[in-house]
């Protein structure tokens, strides 16, 4: 059976977000919260920006796999409201510590991430 484009997509997306979801538990659960949060994110971001940079620009990448793993995987493995709740019930100074911390190492794996497609490109 055929499924339509719209029904693939969502059989996709649920795939890769129940494998992100069970991955996010592994991690979160194996470390001291909020350092599983922050680990998640950090890997999340540095695996999202070599995909969409690859997506984007050199075309390895194809649109079913930026939403496997792009949307449902990344989507469900990092956490944006885990790591708001956690910086609440910190509060004060570790808070602040905590929110600049995930701020600044979830860009910066960004931009990693990018740079090690990058790289890797040039090298092909």
């Amino acid at each position: 059976m055929i499924f339509p484009e719209r029904t693939q997509d969502l059989a996709s997306i649920a795939f890769g977000g129940f494998l992100g979801a069970v991955s996010r538990y592994a991690v979160s659960s194996s470390t001291i919260s909020p350092n599983g949060t922050l680990i998640v994110n950090v890997i999340g971001s540095l695996l999202l920006g070599m995909m969409m940079y690859d997506y984007d620009y050199l075309g390895h990448i194809s649109q079913r796999t930026r939403l496997t793993f792009g949307t449902g995987f990344m989507g469900s493995f990092t956490t944006f409201s885990t790591f708001a709740v956690e910086s609440y019930t910190l509060g004060g100074i570790p808070a602040i510590y905590n929110i600049g911390t995930n701020l600044t190492l979830t860009l910066l794996a960004v931009f990693v991430g990018r740079g090690i497609i990058i790289h890797v490109s040039r090298r092909s």
